[in-house]
Parts: C-alpha cells; structure tokens; sequence
C-alpha cells in the first residue's frame, strides 16, 4: 500500500539519513517491471533534508522516445535542490496508451519505495510529461485506478506537469482532426477508431473520480492550433472539482523547443514551474525582491481616510472610490466617486490634505450628475494666448464623468481651480442622442514647440467628443479658453485614456491606439500603433474573458524613461508592454497574468491596470509602482468559497506591480497593501488606482487611493492609505 509505505518512509528517512548519501547518486536502468522498457534512471545530491524528485515522462507521439532524452536536464534541477528521475515505458502498438499510464503508475510507486536510497521525500514526487508522455502523467494525475493497484491515490504525488499535451480530450481532439493530417493519422492509430475507447483513455473525463486531485502546472505552447481547444478547457474541468491549476503559455515555443529548453537555466517556463513546485511542497520560493539582491523591508501601511468620514468643517466626505491623487501647491488633492446613499448625494468630490498632521477636507462638491472624477492634472502657464511670457499661474483641472439624469444633452465638463482657489466649469462639448454617459478622464499641460504656448489637452468621450485644447485666456472662465472642435476624434465607444510627453513629442492613448501629436497652430494627431489591427496582439484575446474580448483597453500609459531612446510603456491584453514610435509591433515585457500564477497561485482572467507613478526611494533605484484590479477565473473562485472576491469575479485584495529597470534589464514584482487586523472580506480595498507621494517637508512617505470594483452596487467604501518608505 503507498500510502501506507509512504509513512512508514517517513519514519525511516530523516534529514541525518539523507546527510550520509554519496556525494552524487546516479543510477541507470533500474527495473521497476519485468519488461525490457520499464526502467528508470535516477540522479540525487545529499541535501540536509529531504528533496521533492522528478520524475520525467519523454514524448514521441505513444510510439518512440527514450529517458536518455532527459540527461540534459539532469543538472539544473539538482542545482536547485531537486532530485531527477527519467523512465521508459512500453510503446504502441505493443501496449495501448492506458497500459503506458500503467506504467507510469508503477514507476513513480518504484521511486516512493526507494526514497530513502536517494534522500527523497516520497509525499513531493512530480510526474513531468512531454507531448504524449504528459497525456500519460495526466492520466495517472486523474484517473486513480492507475495508483489504485498499489493502494494509492492521485494525491498522494506531489503535483502534475504537463508540458504541451496534444490531447486531454480525445473524442474532442479527434473530432476537429482529419486523417489527412499525419497529427489526425497518429490519434486515430493510438487511440483506436473504437469512441468507446476514447473516453476512458482522456485525462478531462477523469478530474471528477477522485476525492482529491494533485496540483497541476499546465503548459502549452503559444500558436499551436489544440492550444485553447485542449489546455484551458482541461484546466477549468480540474479547477471545477477544486483542485489547484497553473495554466502557463510558454511563449515562442513549439512543441519541439519547449522540451528543448525545460531544465535550461534561463528558460523562464523552468523557471515558473520550479517555483510552483516550491510552493506546492512549502519550500520557500527564492525571489529577489530587489534587482540587485537588497531584502526590502516590508512598507508599514495604515488608513489616512476611509468613507464616510466629516471634515473640519462638519462637511461630510463620501464615496465609493478614490480615482485620483495628485500633488498641487504642496498639498494633496483627491478625486472621490459618488456615493449610491441617496439620489441627492449622487455626486463626485475633490478632496484636500494640508499636512499629515490634519485631515482630509472637502475641497468641492460637483453638481448632480458628475458621478465620478475621472481625471486630475496640475497645470502651469507661462506663456499668454500669444506666446508671450506670464507671471507662471498654476491650475488643477479636474475631468468628471456625466451619467444621465435626464432627456437634456449630456455635457462634457473641466472644473478648474484657480490660482485663487476658486471652482469654475468650462463645458468643452455636449453629447445627444442614446448615449448613457460622457466621460473626460485625460488632461496634461504642454508647451507646444511649434507655438512656444503652453497649453492643456482633454481628452473626452465617447465621439464625436475627443482630444480638445486649451489655452490661457484671463477673459475666459477660469482664465482657460477651449477650441470649438477637437484636435482628434476617436473611433466610436473609444476613450482617450491618457497622455505623454516623450522626447520632446506630445502622445496619447486611446483604448488600442497610441497617437503622435504633430504640433503647431493647426495642431493634428498620427495613429502609431492600433491594437486592433496587430496580428501579434490577436492571439491574446482567445485568452480573456468574452466580455473583455470586447472591452479591453490600454492602461498605465506613459514615457518609459529607463530608455535610452524614445520609448512608451502601457498594459493591455494581461501584459505590460514597451513600444518604439516607428518600430511595428510592442515588446511584451510581462505576461501580469502569469506573474499572479507564479507569486500568488491564483488564475485570473483580466487584469485592469491603473496609473503608473514613479517613486524614488532612498537608496534605492527608480521604481514605477502600478496599481491593478483582478478579475479571477470563475472556476478558479467557484474550488475556493472563503477565497476573498466579490460575486462579479473581481478580488477584495489590493495588489500592486513594482517595475524596476537595472542594467537594461526589467523586472516586475507584485506587492499588496495590507493594513494589519483588516479582514478583506469585512473591509474591502479592491482596486488600487493611485499613488502620490508625499509633499510635506520631512515626510518620506507615500499615499495611495482605490476601490469600486466594475458592476458592484456599493457605498461610502473609498479609502486612501499611507505607507512609510
């Protein structure tokens, strides 16, 4: 009986036991069955205590394939505290493909029994399979009368992975394959044309047999055509009978090199798939939380304000959530979203901090219908309509969202505080017709080098509103004179999502296209680069949701100034992304997605990155933090009822990326926000959506703003923490 065996070993293999091994154990060719393929090969360093082992499972299409394949990657592992075990099994058409999972079987019970000879701890043995060969481990991985035979069950190993499987689902797979492929001609010899043999032969008719699956890393490779037809349908079936699955698109690798580059030092799937290994076997995960190895201190974080809370003044500050935080005359500035109390009070706020030492204070309270600050920039004018220099005067513009309220046409709006620190409105377009809401949720101030004027740009929406430009007129409301028609009209139900000033030129985004501003009096803007219209970009979508699919949009949009050229950097599509004006396509920098799977363990569907700031900390080289908003795998939450998210989809946590660029090289680490005896299901943050650092004289500290997640019907839940750096 394994599991029996199991503990037994347990017993008798101790940390002094494995002390005492040789130097380095090999060992070819050991029979774990009577046939003259079932033989196994196995590496092993002393380590102090026990170590999780591989076991490799070649591929070959259920036909071909030696262990000898897997001497190459014997190194690496051992280095990283791991021992390596490689098998052969019978081929076809000696033996069908469920006499070779057998076979399997029997092997990882062989290297159970002889754990304490290689200092192995029998509870962490991870089936690694190759093409068929991770069918096979699958198999054994979901079906448990393979392990039954030796009184053992799927959890009993220590995990599952599966590199580039080409069926999980064989009645699925053989149905959308012809037998004028030599890939249909090979599934139809293995698996017989028998359908009642299908089934039993396939690894996604299986995950619900058993009382408790093994944890599953689940690789495959980008482009290839069973990619999404075989890979994520399997990992939601395993996800659905609450077991733990890591589903990793191993980018630019095929088939043939995915395996060639498993066990590769720099390879970044082994890289992945030792860390899920770790975790799953409580190892700590070796990370470094700095590029140049520094430990990092963790960030002590506390509320500075949370809805609904009075102000000096008796006012009462609301919200639902902190959209915004600025820096404006040495103080702090925050947008506040509208509350759902009442129908009276539907309205958004901008609020004030002084000092540290004081509280936040209602700075101004929007008319009934703008909902929601979208947008806050500081602005400064040198310069007058003509060009000709000013005493400087510094501005904040505020950009609010519309909701309708009524059949009257819906106004695009920029409430401008003066240098004197009064509020006006300058409507910069109105919108008819059967439109919900408008929104104007980009501005920036710029010196136009064709003009020398300092101006702003808005960027409102939906069309035919779009990107407008102001100037410095003391005869215009609020000293601010908008054009009649904007510079740049988007594609319709697009937003203008933010600007950057780069090398000298004015960008903007939309939600899938970057623009160039051509500037001078009769000012216009390029297309750079469209989303929409990038082969490359396109493969991604099969990855989201459906409804993002549709919705997607760029995000944290502005100058990378870690480069030495003129280069942007954006999020979309679960990937943080760098983009050259002339060059054709982006640079993916980092699939977000995979980095939740790796740090977190969690499967998400749709990441939705908010601003970028970027923080100078002392010692330390330049940082951007990146705020984000999760949105998770349905079946991943349904395996996990105490998991803290809203019935949407959407995580109560607050994650953010760190990204940091030494020697040319670009890392990205998540962190939270934690605010230590909060309960996230009891006190909610959410998405994070700003940061600001501190302006107070002596004050190394930095705040932060979230909240509202999408869909949800809440109320004074806005919050804003301080962390010292």
């Amino acid at each position: 009986m394994l599991r029996a065996f199991v503990i037994a070993l347990l017993v008798l293999v101790t940390p002094a036991s494995a002390q005492e091994l040789a130097a380095e154990i090999i060992e070819r060719d050991q029979p774990y069955g009577s046939h003259p393929r079932q033989l196994i090969d196995v590496s092993a360093r002393p380590l102090s205590t026990l170590k999780p082992a591989l076991l490799i499972v070649h591929g070959g299409d259920w036909q071909t394939g030696d262990k000898r394949t897997a001497i190459a990657k014997t190194k690496y592992f051992l280095q990283e505290g791991f021992a390596v075990a490689a098998m052969n099994y019978r081929l076809f058409p000696e033996v069908t493909p469920r006499d070779q999972a057998q076979d399997v079987a029997a092997a990882a019970v062989w290297l159970a029994k002889n754990a304490d000879r290689y200092g192995i701890d029998p509870r962490q043995i991870y089936l690694v399979g190759h093409g068929s060969g991770a069918h096979l481990v699958s198999l054994v991985g979901t079906d448990p009368s393979y392990l039954a035979k030796y009184g053992a069950v799927p959890s009993d190993l220590g995990g599952i992975i599966a590199l580039d499987s080409p069926v999980y689902d064989v009645p699925t797979e053989i149905a959308e394959t012809t037998l004028a492929t030599q890939r249909g001609q090979v599934l139809r010899q293995v698996f017989t044309d028998n359908p009642s043999f299908w089934p039993g032969a396939s690894p996604a008719y299986q995950t619900a047999k058993t009382r408790k699956l093994p944890p599953f890393f689940v690789v495959h490779t980008s482009g290839t055509p069973n990619a999404f037809r075989q890979a994520k349908p399997f990992a939601s079936a395993l996800r659905k009978e609450g077991g733990v699955a890591v589903l990793y698109e191993a980018v630019s690798r095929d088939p043939e090199s995915v395996y060639r580059y498993f066990g590769g030092e720099n390879d970044p799937m082994t890289k992945e798939l030792i860390n899920f290994i770790r975790r799953e076997a409580n190892i700590p995960v070796i990370r470094t939380r700095d590029p140049k190895g520094l430990e990092l201190p963790p960030i002590p974080w506390l509320f500075a304000f949370e809805a609904p809370e009075e102000d000096a003044n008796g006012r009462r500050i609301t919200g639902t959530e902190i959209t915004e935080i600025v820096t404006h005359e040495k103080r702090l500035f925050a947008g506040n979203g509208h509350t759902n109390e009442t129908e009276e009070s539907r309205r958004a706020q901008v609020m004030r901090l002084d000092s540290r030492e004081e509280q936040w204070k209602l700075d101004f309270q929007m008319p009934l219908g703008f909902t929601r600050v979208a947008s806050m920039a500081p602005v400064s004018f040198e310069t007058d309509s003509l060009g000709r220099p000013i005493a400087k005067l510094d501005y904040l513009l505020v950009g609010a969202t519309y909701e309708r309220t009524d059949d009257r046409p819906l106004p695009a709006a920029v409430f401008i505080r003066t240098p004197s620190g009064n509020w006006t409105k300058q409507e910069i377009g109105e919108l008819t017709g059967p439109v919900d809401a408008v929104h104007v949720e980009s501005m920036t101030g710029w010196r136009d080098p064709q003009t020398k004027k300092d101006i702003v740009l808005v960027g409102a929406s939906p069309a035919p509103l779009g990107i407008t430009k102001g100037i410095y007129d003391p005869a215009s409301v609020g000293g601010i004179r908008f054009d009649d028609e904007p510079e740049f009209t988007p594609r319709e139900d697009e937003r203008i999502r933010g600007f950057a000033a780069c090398g000298g030129r004015m960008y903007a985004a939309t939600d899938k296209m970057i623009l160039r501003r051509r500037d001078g009096e009769n000012a216009s803007w390029q297309v750079l680069l469209d989303l929409e219209d990038l082969v490359a970009t396109r493969p991604y979508l099969e990855q989201l949701d459906v409804y993002w699919q549709k919705n997607y949009a760029i995000g944290s949009f502005r100058c990378d100034r870690s480069q030495a050229k003129t280069t942007l950097a954006f999020t979309s599509l679960n990937r943080a992304f760098r983009y050259t004006p002339g060059e054709e396509r982006p640079v993916v920098e980092m699939d977000i997605a995979q980095l939740l799977r790796r740090e977190l363990g969690r499967e998400p569907h749709y990441i939705q990155a908010q601003e970028a700031t970027t923080i100078r900390r002392r010692g330390r080289d330049l940082e951007e933090w990146i705020g984000i908003e999760v949105y998770y795998d349905p079946d991943f939450l349904a395996a996990r009822p105490v998991f803290p998210y809203w019935r949407t989809g959407f995580g109560k946590d607050a994650w953010y990326l760190v990204r940091t660029v030494v020697g040319g090289q670009t890392v990205y680490r998540l962190e939270e926000i934690y605010v230590p005896g909060t309960d996230p299901n009891q006190r909610p943050l959410a998405r994070v959506t700003d940061f600001e650092m501190s302006p107070f004289e002596k004050d190394n500290a930095i705040y932060v703003g979230g909240f509202a997640p999408w869909f949800e019907k809440v109320s004074n839940t806005a919050w804003i923490a301080r962390g010292e750096l």
